[in-house]
């Protein structure tokens, strides 16, 4: 069927990890992707402590498979006539210049677009093509700070902590990607060019992490979601816990009491669970953690694993990069890729970040070389792809999509498909309420929200409503552009009507226990032999085969299960302080929609559907793709490094005045919030020069030790003794901008209310209105990148079974007597029900 991008011609004009990763997406899909470095070569060539001679850093080796090199030099006539030569011929043209950059080359959009009829430009800026801040510089930790949840991260007395590696570049580059092929779909239907802005901070602020769902918490609460007090004890045992060897992490939401009871086999602790609500024992959380951690610590990891997986309790080793190279389950799967560097030897990779079981990931090629096909390029005679001339309309526009998705990954897929103009329809089985999808409980009681935090406690005036289950905010942050219907497939009336549904649709997709879908009877052959056409995306949280097939666990678990809770926190504190975050269900989300449009675009040549298989942590072992490799190649680090950096010096997150205080917190109503901080990131001489001219040219700064960035990280404590007393004396929006005036990336780090007021935000439009029957009208996390094609999907926010009769009468055209027994049978409603058909 060949692979599902081939024949699409991408001009990578983009450097760093962001745009690459996006042009590496496409080209691992079978696009030609054509990659124009400057005479020096893109700067991630020799990035790292020791630069590679060779100009073939893990970061570049990682992120550049099957790209052709060319040289370039843009301050010259010869180059950039070279790169308006490869314009003619592309269909999409990723770039990362900054806005000077552009007016120096005089490559604008406008000049690109006048190349090629029907051209997509995806620009990639930390900060964005327009809005006050566009001409400032970012780094992975300045946009973390300033757009995603970094005030809500680490440890309520110490500072704001930052991701692990470069994750959130990676996500940017995805959601790029993502858009990407999207604006190309627009372009070749309309003949019309297309200009994406794709600004890391705004794929940040809508859709990174938590944070949309701390929006919103603060939006219907006033409170700003606060940094965790540390590792914390509940009669629900959650966290890391240390085993004979490492360390395991522990999940046991309130339905997985009873799987962990039937572990421990502990009487007396099941006595006490059995006596009553957990939540009004004193001492019950005490007395589980003491069996918990009586119970792992003499089992090693995997046992501990092993055993608490085989009963249905989330337990997961919390493994390192180097024993993730040698885990059993991967090396069933076949995940890691041998490749061959020529000179360099052969290098261990990350494998696909998704798989397409029709054929579709490759890797065709090793990074190349420094222009190593300059002259090939220049010698070809490639003729542009065809145009149509249709209306211009959403990529997805006509496409129904059948979401049966839990808790966060993917419905944030299933949402973003939404936005490009999918039909989206939400199927609520109203007999199971869905936990961590709808709320952490059908009907939590108002007093317990604020000890919920601001993941599970945020709704309206902190009132959960006659129907919770369409108030809470970890529900609504992915819920827009889909239509609520409630049906309970598991009855044969059921059955039969979902597989109407299923035969009306293109694509379906779910992220359910690994076995639900051929239980219900709607597994992928099945659905194949009924609907040829259908594009099934299954988002399985370790794979449909291997050893950990049925494993279970949130974003969390898999994240400690495969090295990225190793690689993060404060490197003074042990693991089990680290708090939670969910960066595998956002990175989930953004590749799960670009491999569906991947999917779709293929169809369209062969007329065929396809199963999508995207394993979760494999998509995010790609996010951390150059640490495996440098661990592979054998180099020795330490990976937890909290807010420094592997080789730009200094790094950090600085503790500034505070001149705003009175901000309230989740769980300390009528407390002020004290802490301001900025976040700076150097990482050439020239950024040392300036932030030293932006501190006033403080004495001990101007120390001979600290003029290479060699020296600049030996004494990183001494250097941010001093930048710390400089930034103390400003405001932390002031210290950012006195920072950007000198040429140095930083950003304020900004809780959910000061975001929510931020004029480049503000400006850029990140913040919309929108509206639901049972929530009213509030602002919402807009969209994660713009462009000038057509609107982008925003409808109203639908209830459980709202949707009901449209979808039912309307699309499937149901009659009478099928409608009626639907209602009889209880599938009609507007909320759930208990094991005993009772309303929840």
């Amino acid at each position: 069927m060949g692979q599902p991008l081939e024949g699409l011609r991408v001009l990578e004009l983009a450097e760093g990890i962001a745009g690459p990763y996006a042009g590496k997406l496409l080209a691992d899909l079978g696009a030609d992707v054509v990659k124009v470095e400057p005479p020096q070569g893109d700067r991630t060539r020799h990035a790292g402590r020791t630069p590679d001679p060779h100009g073939m850093s893990s970061t570049f080796v990682h992120l550049n498979t099957n790209k052709r090199s060319v040289v370039a030099d843009l301050d010259t006539p010869a180059g950039r006539a070279t790169v308006l030569g490869l314009t003619r011929t592309s269909d999409l043209v990723l770039e990362s210049f900054t806005n000077a950059r552009v007016r120096a080359t005089g490559l604008t959009y406008d000049v690109l677009a006048a190349q090629r009829a029907g051209l997509a430009v995806v620009s990639l800026t930390p900060f964005g093509r327009t809005g006050p801040y566009a001409e400032w510089k970012g780094e992975e930790i300045v946009t973390y700070a300033y757009a995603g949840p970094m005030a809500s991260t680490g440890l309520r007395d110490r500072e704001p902590i930052r991701m692990g590696g470069d994750v959130g570049q990676y996500h940017a580059g995805t959601i790029a990607a993502l858009a990407g092929l999207s604006a190309v779909t627009v372009a070749e239907r309309s003949g019309r060019s297309i200009h994406v802005d794709a600004a890391a901070c705004d794929a940040q602020f809508a859709s990174m992490d938590r944070r949309t769902t701390y929006l919103l918490y603060q939006v219907f609460t006033g409170f700003d979601a606060p940094r965790s007090v540390g590792a914390t004890i509940s009669p629900f045992p959650t966290g890391a816990f240390p085993t004979a060897d490492g360390y395991v992490q522990v999940t046991t939401a309130p339905r997985w009491i009873p799987r962990m009871l039937g572990v421990l086999r502990d009487d007396a602790l099941e006595a006490r669970y059995a006596a009553g609500n957990p939540l009004d024992d004193p001492d019950l959380p005490q007395l589980a953690f003491d069996a918990v951690l009586g119970w792992t610590i003499v089992r090693t990891s995997q046992e501990a694993m092993e055993q608490a997986q085989a009963a249905g309790w989330p337990i997961t080793a919390l493994k390192t990069p180097a024993e993730v190279l040698v885990d059993a389950h991967l090396a069933t799967r076949g995940y890691w890729t041998d490749v061959d560097l020529g000179p360099l030897g052969t290098v261990r990779q990350p494998g696909a970040p998704v798989r397409f079981h029709a054929g579709g990931w490759q890797i065709r090629d090793a990074a190349p070389t420094l222009g190593a096909h300059t002259a090939a390029v220049a010698s070809e005679t490639v003729a542009p792809s065809p145009r149509r001339a249709e209306p211009a309309a959403l990529p997805l526009d006509g496409i129904v999509v059948v979401d049966m998705t839990a808790a966060w990954a993917g419905p944030f897929a299933a949402q973003l498909l939404g936005d490009l103009g999918a039909t989206v329809i939400r199927v609520d089985n109203p007999n199971i309420f869905p936990t961590n999808t709808r709320g952490a409980l059908p009907r939590p009681r108002p007093e317990l929200l604020p000890l919920m935090g601001p993941l599970f406690g945020g709704y309206p005036d902190l009132d959960p409503g006659e129907r919770p289950w369409n108030r809470c905010a970890i529900y609504l942050s992915h819920a827009r552009n889909k239509r609520c219907i409630t049906l309970d497939p598991r009855t044969e009336l059921g059955s039969a009507t979902l597989w109407r549904l299923l035969e009306r649709a293109d694509v379906f997709i779910e992220n359910n226990a690994v076995d639900l879908v051929e239980r219900l009877g709607v597994g992928w052959h099945a659905v194949h032999a009924r609907n040829p056409r259908m594009v099934m995306v299954r988002l399985p949280s370790n794979g449909l085969e291997g050893p950990y097939r049925h494993y279970l666990g949130f974003g969390t678990n898999m994240e400690a299960l495969f090295a990225l809770t190793a690689i993060r926190g404060y490197p003074d504190l042990d693991v089990s302080e680290n708090d939670s975050v969910f960066h595998m269900d956002v990175a989930t989300g953004g590749t799960a929609a670009f491999a569906a449009l991947a999917a779709l675009r293929r169809r369209e040549r062969t007329g065929v559907g396809e199963l999508v298989e995207l394993a979760q942590t494999e998509n995010m072992l790609n996010h951390i793709g150059e640490i495996l490799i440098d661990v592979a190649r054998g180099v020795d680090e330490e990976w937890r490094i909290g807010n420094r950096h592997r080789w730009r010096a200094p790094q950090g997150v600085y503790r500034c005045l505070d001149v705003a205080p009175g901000v309230g917190r989740a769980g300390e109503q009528g407390a002020g919030g004290t802490d301001r901080w900025v976040a700076v990131s150097v990482g050439t001489d020239d950024e040392w020069h300036g932030l030293r001219v932006a501190m006033g040219e403080p004495a001990w700064a101007a120390d001979a030790r600290f003029a290479a960035v060699e020296g600049r990280r030996a004494h990183h404590d001494e250097i941010d003794a001093g930048i710390t007393a400089w930034t103390m004396a400003h405001d932390h929006r002031e210290a950012a901008a006195i920072c950007q005036e000198h040429g140095v990336p930083a950003g304020p780090v900004l809780t959910e209310s000061e975001a929510r007021q931020d004029p480049h935000l503000r400006a850029r439009g990140m913040l919309r209105t929108n509206h639901g029957p049972d929530i009213g009208t509030h602002e919402f996390a807009s969209h994660p990148w713009q462009w000038d094609g057509p609107p982008l999907a925003w409808r109203p926010y639908s209830m459980v079974g709202e949707d009901n009769e449209h979808v039912y009468r309307e699309l499937l055209g149901l009659d009478e007597a099928t409608w009626d027994a639907l209602v009889t049978e209880g599938h009609i409603t507007d909320g759930y029900r208990d094991a005993a058909g009772n309303p929840l």
